[in-house]
């Protein structure tokens, strides 16, 4: 399991994020400040997908999941979801590198999980 996701597609930047050194960006906050309930550490999807500049006409972006089914989100919904990139203080594993939880917390109970690839469509 490699712990890079890959932001591909339409967009003017392919990115590759790494979850692992999340720790230390400043941006960082505790899941249950968003999520009661919920440990761990989190940071928002935005900041990436703007560096990874979507084409104007991008409208969507699929969830590409190791052994698992795609998942498509709206680009309103993945500006304003939330990755969890630890849980008790590790790395999410085996289930990571991140977990992707959306605004409204509609799927905190399962997080979109084993997230490999995202493209912008």
């Amino acid at each position: 399991m490699s712990p890079i996701i890959l932001i591909t597609g339409n967009v003017t930047y392919q990115i590759n994020l790494d979850p692992t050194i999340w720790i230390v960006d400043e941006r960082r906050f505790d899941m249950g400040s968003r999520f009661p309930g919920i440990d761990g550490l989190g940071i928002s999807f935005a900041p990436f997908l703007a560096n990874a500049e979507p084409a104007p006409d991008a409208t969507q972006v699929i969830l590409h999941r190791r052994g698992k089914e795609t998942v498509t989100l709206t680009m309103a919904e993945a500006k304003e979801a939330i990755f969890q990139f630890a849980r008790e203080g590790k790395p999410i594993h085996p289930d990571g590198p991140a977990l992707l939880f959306l605004a409204d917390g509609s799927n905190r109970d399962q997080p979109i999980d084993f997230i490999e690839k995202i493209e912008v469509v």
